[in-house]
């Protein structure tokens, strides 16, 4: 059971995707640059959307940290215990950045006549800013670490080691990095992919400090032979 639950769980990256696309579907947020008067009127008549976009983004998160999770788990396996250990955490990084914007977002919508425009405006701007920032910035840190261990171990194709330490950079650059988020939606489906496929591989099982001291036994023992005949 629970090597079969660790061969799916790399296929969490495509639901993370199905669930991203679904949420970015119901609508985009206002932009920091509208009034407070437009946030407050956009959250009141967008309401059941942003509720549901809220809970979306929050099972998107869930899932990154799984998915992130599980290929890091096969790195590791490959023997990159470092970049392991870092595409885990950017993971972490991009699964806050998910949350935080859900976070917010459902507050600015449950309790939009509550809130004063002023203090709807300013959580627009958190919204907007942190949860994009924290993002990206878990995307960067989690696809260079996963690209620079496929290249060092050569685990996955050296192309789309190539490809995901690229995507991770331009995540990072700020003019490229919503073009970079959704590039990172194909990528994640074809890491996910090719993981699931390695996992159903069958381990092999090398034992090489064994081996040579089979070989010493086996070749001592005629010596000792000889020389006791000797």
């Amino acid at each position: 059971m629970v090597d079969r639950f660790k061969r799916l769980a790399p296929l969490s990256g495509v639901v993370m995707v199905a669930v991203t696309v679904l949420a970015l579907a119901l609508g985009t947020s206002p932009d920091v640059k509208d009034s407070a008067a437009r946030v407050v009127q956009w959250y009141h008549n967008h309401h059941t959307a942003a509720i549901a976009q809220s809970y979306l983004f929050t099972y998107a998160g869930a899932l990154a940290v799984l998915f992130f999770t599980s290929v890091a788990g096969y790195l590791r396996r490959c023997g990159a215990q470092v970049l392991a250990m870092t595409t885990v955490i950017g993971g972490g990084i991009m699964a806050a950045g998910f949350m935080l914007g859900a976070g917010l977002s459902y507050t600015l919508t449950d309790h939009t006549t509550a809130l004063s425009p002023g203090a709807a405006q300013a959580l627009n701007y958190l919204q907007d800013d942190a949860f994009g920032f924290m993002l990206f910035a878990g995307l960067l840190v989690a696809n260079v670490s996963m690209g620079a261990a496929m290249l060092r171990t050569k685990s996955y194709p050296m192309p789309l080691g190539v490809i995901t330490v690229v995507v991770g950079v331009a995540a990072g650059t700020g003019f490229l990095s919503w073009p970079a988020f959704l590039a990172s939606g194909l990528l994640t489906l074809v890491i996910a992919g090719y993981t699931y496929i390695y996992l159903g591989r069958p381990a092999e099982i090398v034992l090489p400090a064994e081996i040579p001291a089979a070989r010493t036994s086996e070749e001592t023992a005629p010596r000792s032979r000889a020389r006791t005949k000797a």
